[in-house]
């Protein structure tokens, strides 16, 4: 009898164990699909663009469902107006080094001529909040999780120039050519004006959907997949379509033949070039680089890549999915094939995993670059990594570096030499010596394990990449890593010969 009442009262106990766990769960459950429900979606930005040969202008009708994502509300919201750089010569990036490369035939006047603005249906109040009129500010109360609609309606004048926006022999060039909400931050709109030798536009995650008419001769790549949509007479219509992505790229040649193949990880890679010897070349180098880059940290993120020939005189651009290859790199010597492992490197790092692109920028930058020299080694050996390397760092390793100024400085008091000297240069020095220091092998672990945060954090810094390297290794590398940075002269010095 005693038996039979404790196993009743055992039995007893336990379904009351079961109910309390199974009221947890359905309470954790419920939290945790509340929480799912309530996430706002990415925000969403939809164009149609008509490209206006004659007139060298593109008609634009923008579409943006925007959300505040921050815990305060905001009287207005900021929008980058880049292309309106163009506006004036003062406002331009372009400094004296570059500027006749950029605008060899001389710099005209061109930009955006804004025609109508409207939130959630509604003339909006607007106007531009700076002199070089950069920042349009749409004005408007918005509440912490509520979703605005905006909708902007604008001709985008073009003119002839080798710069980020522009036309030229080649191709049409768009890049920051659209209105995108300045990155919100604890209350505040981080404002980071142009600058040419890195990447400056910091905004957040959306779903981009864009269509383009253009005459059929033309043949257009942009960031995400891109369809025939129609043809009627002499105009193709042709839609492009990316998910996730911090920003949209757009551009389209008449000269173009399209060379394409497909890595053993599954990544479709098209180069479009008028180069008819080149361009396969880049082609297999671009699809052999992807190999390892995948082999190193997964599928390529943005699913697909376009390689496109550019006149763009300022250097190489990367997109997510899209790179831009100027003209002197296509033979692939030297500092032309740096220039394409560099830019496929960043598709993982810079574009996937996103740092502060202005007041971070090193690390927008240093580690692709690295990246990129590694995949030198893997492909060529040991004597080409070293002798690329070299390239890379000597100068910058030789030369006295102006007083106040190191790796991890703000882009913005740089010129291009300085931060060609200083970040690219002594930047790799110091990812050198911290492979060195862990090995190759836990190196590559570190910046898959940085690579992957991306996922845990929208906005990735310098302590996360020691958290990265300190999860790879299980060591401690914030002492390392500070000391290299900001001392890298002291342990280097002048007088090298060849670093390895």
């Amino acid at each position: 009898m005693r038996k039979k009442q404790r196993l009743r009262r055992v039995l007893a106990v336990s379904l009351v164990l079961v109910l309390v766990l199974a009221l947890v769960l359905s309470v954790v459950v419920s939290a945790v699909a509340r929480a799912e429900a309530e996430e706002p979606p990415a925000d969403r930005c939809e164009m149609r663009i008509t490209w206006m040969e004659e007139e060298q202008a593109l008609y634009i009708e923008q579409r943006l469902v925007y959300t505040n994502r921050d815990d305060r509300a905001v009287n207005g919201v900021i929008f980058y107006a880049a292309a309106n750089m163009f506006r004036r010569q003062s406002a331009l990036m372009y400094g004296d080094e570059t500027f006749p490369a950029v605008f060899p035939e001389g710099y005209v006047p061109a930009g955006i001529d804004l025609l109508e603005v409207t939130r959630n249906g509604e003339s909006a109040d607007y106007g531009f909040r700076d002199k070089d009129e950069i920042y349009l500010r749409v004005g408007g109360r918005t509440e912490p999780g509520e979703t605005c609609e905006f909708t902007f309606r604008y001709y985008l004048l073009l003119e002839r120039c080798n710069a980020m926006i522009g036309l030229s022999d080649t191709d049409v060039r768009l890049s920051a050519f659209y209105f995108a909400p300045v990155y919100l931050y604890g209350g505040e709109f981080r404002l980071s004006a142009p600058v040419e030798h890195t990447a400056w536009l910091f905004t957040g995650r959306a779903d981009f959907d864009v269509t383009l008419a253009c005459p059929f001769s033309y043949l257009p790549a942009a960031t995400g997949t891109e369809t025939l949509l129609a043809r009627d007479g002499d105009t193709s219509v042709w839609r492009f379509q990316a998910e996730g992505a911090r920003e949209f790229a757009l551009s389209f040649g008449r000269r173009w033949r399209e060379y394409a193949s497909v890595t053993s990880g599954g990544t479709r890679v098209r180069v479009l070039s008028n180069h008819r010897l080149d361009a396969p070349r880049v082609l297999a180098r671009a699809a052999a680089v992807l190999e390892v880059l995948e082999g190193w940290f997964g599928p390529l993120p943005a699913g697909s890549l376009d390689i496109l020939q550019t006149d763009h005189a300022a250097g190489t651009l990367s997109f997510p999915g899209a790179i831009w290859l100027p003209e002197a790199c296509w033979d692939l010597t030297g500092e032309g094939r740096r220039a394409l492992e560099t830019a496929l490197a960043r598709q993982y790092i810079g574009c996937a995993a996103f740092a502060e692109p202005v007041a971070d920028a090193w690390l927008t930058d240093v580690p692709d670059i690295y990246l990129g020299l590694l995949c030198t080694e893997e492909l060529d050996g040991r004597e080409a990594f070293l002798s690329a390397l070299n390239d890379q760092v000597l100068d910058s390793l030789n030369i006295t570096v102006p007083g106040g100024l190191g790796v991890t400085s703000d882009a913005r008091i740089f010129t291009p030499y300085e931060y060609e000297i200083v970040v690219l240069g002594r930047g790799a020095a110091v990812m050198h010596e911290l492979r060195l220091a862990c090995g190759r092998e836990t190196f590559l672990r570190g910046m898959r394990t940085f690579y992957e945060m991306r996922s845990e954090k929208d906005v990735l810094g310098e302590l996360d990449l020691v958290e990265a390297f300190d999860r790879a290794s299980g060591g401690s590398w914030e002492a390392f890593l500070t000391d290299w940075l900001f001392h890298v002269d002291e342990y280097v010095g002048q007088g090298i010969d060849f670093y390895e």
